[in-house]
């Protein structure tokens, strides 16, 4: 495993969001009960299994055009995707509307305390930006990130879903870049993603730092990351 990087030679650090400083997300299972979030969410129209087919229909759609490198600047929509289901065609707005916030919800995870202070230290002494792939809108996750008292650490929140564009597509790292109008031998992209973070973010002439969490190692065919750790707490520790 390569040495932790002296990040004092930077002076922008971009994040990335799952894996790296958010956890919990991406609640899709087979256990998952989405019709009891439609409830929740005040839904009231659409038998549970219609919910049930729609969202896992809609998350695997999604994941199968997520997967594809070909379509890495070509991304639906939430709403999008829902709308060309069979099942929600011809559901009326407010409908749609509901099922995307169960979307949201189930997708959305939680910064832990440890992580909100480790972007506090970091935010000490760099200017941070964050890159993030998500499905959804990105209102819950302001949320989240004010929650954790961070979202005010960041100079600038780069979301895939305000774009048509995902990782590992180049476009939203130049986009954090040109944001912080720094010059790239100065920013270094964290991401626990081989193919997302460390290829996109090498793809756009950034150094990277891959998050090892398994400390399995890349394969020989993997993107090579500039530095390895296991997690980001041990850049600030």
């Amino acid at each position: 495993m390569a040495s932790p990087p002296d990040l004092a030679r930077f002076t922008v650090v971009l994040l990335d969001m799952n894996g790296t400083v958010m956890f919990g997300g991406d609640r899709f299972g087979p256990g998952q009960d989405f019709a009891a979030t439609y409830r929740a969410l005040g839904g009231r129209r659409l038998a549970a299994d219609v919910v049930q087919g729609t969202i896992a229909a809609c998350y695997q759609t999604m994941g199968a055009i997520y997967e594809d490198p070909a379509r890495c600047d070509s991304f639906p929509r939430v709403s999008e995707t829902l709308r060309e289901l069979p099942t929600g065609r011809d559901l009326p707005d407010a409908e749609l509307e509901l099922l995307e916030r169960v979307v949201a919800t189930h997708e959305l995870g939680r910064i832990p305390d440890a992580y909100a202070r480790a972007i506090t230290r970091l935010a000490a002494g760099h200017r941070l930006g964050l890159v993030a792939n998500i499905l959804s809108r990105k209102g819950l996750w302001l949320e989240e990130f004010a929650r954790a008292g961070v979202l005010d650490r960041f100079a600038t929140t780069v979301f895939s879903s305000d774009t048509s564009s995902i990782k590992p597509s180049r476009k939203l790292f130049d986009q954090a870049v040109t944001a912080l109008d720094a010059p790239r031998s100065e920013v270094v992209f964290v991401g626990d993603s081989l193919r997302c973070d460390i290829g996109g973010a090498a793809g756009a002439g950034l150094a990277t730092v891959w998050i090892d969490r398994t400390g399995h190692g890349r394969q020989a065919h993997d993107p090579q990351p500039s530095f390895v750790v296991r997690d980001l707490l041990d850049l600030v520790t």
